[in-house]
């Protein structure tokens, strides 16, 4: 972690284009120096996240008002250096983000955002609504609307039906029209859930990220390279899906899922799985490209925090739907 993480901050104080310092602290890389450098307790690490601001913040954020693109929306960072530093650009550039990226305005038309094919820029703009609270903005009524579509998501893509089809321009083309699944999409809206869900104790939550996490494991999880796939489809949802190699790139967004789950219920099975994804990321996880890093040390850390609080309450599988993975 440390060493590829002195790479990306030197890579941010080199000569490069503006687009290539851009996409060097994509994934919020203001967020994964901030929270290295907590969890290091190295200040060192308070510079890099200075280079990534500028880059981020200065020159794009506030740049652009706020308008960017919905999966360019990244609030944790801003927030946590607001709160750790008062520094108003950073509460000016969380608020904007809020009200201003792609499909977190509040005009724009809720039926763009209804398929799980959106389900990223939704779960981006949650975030960015709870976290534009924490730094002094008001309640925003959209953030109710969106919690719904997000669990809709999850619900088009493991509910009953499992009605979500990937849309005709489908990336990548062959899976138009097919039942499509991305695990680290999944994760991302577990995340944005988990978030509304320590704000408003939501009882929807628990038991949609308990069906997510149970189906990405019966299906999506290849053992042998300890990882998720990236990506797959099939014409019809009651199909076994084609095997496809693991993405450990990305089990680092999906693991801290696990960890709040088994915080939650008490079913020490989310831990044991956890662990397995944990372990597959750090293990086999390419980090020497700056999204790779950012992507894999940006909610890591939660994972660890969740695990070693332990369960806050005696088992709850019972209720919650059965044994793991049924």
């Amino acid at each position: 972690m440390v060493s590829f993480g002195r790479r990306t901050c030197d890579y941010l104080g080199q000569p490069h284009t503006n687009d290539e310092l851009l996409a060097a602290v994509y994934y919020d890389a203001v967020d994964v120096f901030l929270r290295i450098g907590e969890y290091t307790r190295d200040p060192a690490w308070t510079a890099c996240a200075q280079r990534a601001k500028t880059i981020y913040r200065d020159r794009y954020v506030l740049a652009n008002k706020g308008q960017v693109p919905g999966y360019w929306n990244f609030t944790h960072g801003l927030t946590l250096d607001y709160l750790k530093t008062g520094d108003a650009a950073s509460k000016e550039a969380v608020i904007i983000l809020s009200q201003n990226a792609a499909y977190a305005h509040d005009l724009t038309p809720l039926d763009k955002t209804a398929s799980a094919w959106r389900s990223r820029e939704v779960a981006y703009a949650i975030m960015s609504y709870i976290n534009a609270e924490k730094v002094g903005a008001p309640p925003r009524a959209r953030l109710a609307l969106h919690v719904d579509q997000a669990l809709g998501h999850i619900d088009q893509w493991f509910g009953g039906a499992k009605t979500f089809r990937c849309p005709r321009d489908c990336d990548p083309a062959a899976a138009a029209g097919q039942y499509y699944i991305q695990p680290f999409m999944v994760g991302l809206t577990s995340e944005a859930l988990i978030m509304h869900f320590e704000k408003s104790h939501d009882p929807r939550v628990v038991p949609a990220v308990k069906t997510a996490l149970d189906w990405l494991w019966a299906h999506a999880w290849v053992p042998a390279d300890q990882a998720f796939w990236y990506e797959n489809w099939v014409p019809d949802p009651a199909q076994p899906f084609p095997s496809r190699p693991g993405a450990p790139d990305l089990n680092l967004l999906i693991a801290p899922s696990y960890g709040w789950l088994y915080r939650q219920t008490g079913d020490v099975t989310y831990r044991q799985r956890g662990d397995q994804i944990f372990a597959g990321g750090v293990k086999r996880a390419f980090l020497g490209g700056s999204k790779q890093f950012n992507q894999s040390y940006r909610t890591s850390f939660d994972y660890v925090k969740w695990r070693a609080a332990g369960p806050e309450a005696p088992s709850r599988a019972s209720v919650l739907g059965g044994n793991p993975g049924h």
